[in-house]
This record gives structure tokens, sequence and C-alpha cells, in this order.
């Protein structure tokens, strides 16, 4: 009989990669994903269920090797993926038009990312004081990826309300997602978030130009 706990494990290896073992939920979380922010800038429903997908994988991943903050991190994923999908289709059938915030609310949008990035950097930054057998070495980077995960949220939120302004704030992340990965000498994952950031540009583009169209039939 099949053991599903071995199919969630990371110890199940497939393959290596340029000499760094590949296990098989490694490669569905990483394909998933990228089939899940592909499709989003391609406006396809489908990118909801890929993204229930990934947190699944992800989570179980994270579980594995300590990274409890991303292992939770995955559970509003999940939410937010059935939340997107239920909005995309509204259980009609018909898609949700592209809109953009406008400037008032783009604004309050940014006061919001910074002041959670804020609150965020300083919880994190008291991890190692409040709990530290556990986090015994300091947060790196620690305003820098308390942005990452704040704008992943929010950009996450505005791709399920299909707003305009998602792709915008996933290139930001990207951008600093790759910065940060690379200073930490982390090259596959680096490449994965070159690939993102493609991705979000294509999705600016995308969404731009359908976001046009309807404005010029209202």
């Amino acid at each position: 009989m099949f053991d599903l706990s071995l199919f969630f494990s990371k110890e199940l290896q497939i393959f290596s990669l340029f000499g760094n073992p590949m296990s098989l939920i490694e490669l569905l979380g990483t394909t998933t994903g990228l089939l899940c922010v592909y499709l989003a800038s391609k406006n396809h429903t489908l990118t909801w269920p890929f993204g229930i997908l990934t947190s699944i994988c992800f989570f179980f991943l994270f579980f594995q090797i300590q990274l409890y903050s991303d292992m939770l991190l995955q559970i509003y994923f999940f939410g937010s993926s059935v939340y997107g999908w239920l909005v995309w289709r509204k259980r009609t059938g018909v898609y949700v038009k592209i809109q953009s915030l406008g400037r008032s609310k783009n604004l309050v949008l940014v006061v919001v990312i910074l002041l959670g990035t804020y609150i965020l950097g300083q919880l994190t930054s008291r991890l190692p004081l409040w709990l530290p057998r556990i986090f015994v070495k300091p947060p790196e980077f620690l305003y820098w990826d308390a942005f990452t995960t704040v704008g992943s949220i929010v950009a996450n939120f505005l791709l399920a309300q299909r707003k305009l302004e998602s792709w915008f704030l996933w290139v930001f992340v990207d951008v600093v997602c790759i910065t940060i990965y690379s200073l930490k000498e982390i090259p596959f994952v680096t490449l994965e978030y070159i690939v993102f950031l493609l991705i979000a540009f294509y999705g600016c583009h995308h969404w731009y130009k359908e976001y046009k169209q309807n404005q010029n039939f209202i």
C-alpha cells in the first residue's frame, strides 16, 4: 500500500540538479507555483487551483525544513486561492472585469504596506528575545524581508480582486526577493524569482491592455 506521508516527505528524492537533490514535493511545489503565476498573468481562472496545490506542497516542505513562518503563510495562500477562485468565477461562470484602485486608494495601499512592513519587522526583530531557544540567530534583511511578506499578501489579495495594481506590486516584490536570495547565495531560488519577475512584467502588460479595452467600452 502506498504511504501518503512518503509522498509529502522531503526525503523522497527523484533526481539531482547540479549536485542538488530534488524531492518530489519540491518539484511539484515549484512547477505548480510557476504555472500559477503564468496563468494569473494570462488572466486564467485555473491560476487558483494551481495556487492551492502550491500552498499544500510548500506547507509540508517548509515544515520539514523549519521555515515555520513560510509554512504558516501557506495557510493564507491556500485560503486566498480558494477566495480568488470564487471571486473570479462568482459561481456563475462570469469573469469579473479588471479594475484599477485609483489614485487615492493607491496612496492608502502604500501607507498600509509601509506600516505593515514596519510592524512585521519590529515583531521579527524581537523573536530572538522572546524565543531564544528557537530563534538562535537574529533575522537578516529585516525590513526588506518583511516587505516581501507583506507585499506578497497584499498583491495576492489584489490579484484575487482582479485589481490592476497587483502585478505592479509583484514586480517590486520579485525585485527585492531576487536581491535578497542572490545575496544569500541561493542561485536556484534566485533564478525562479527571475522567471517570476518576467511573468510579472508580462502580467502588467497583459492586464493593462485588457483594462484599457474595458475602459473604452464604458
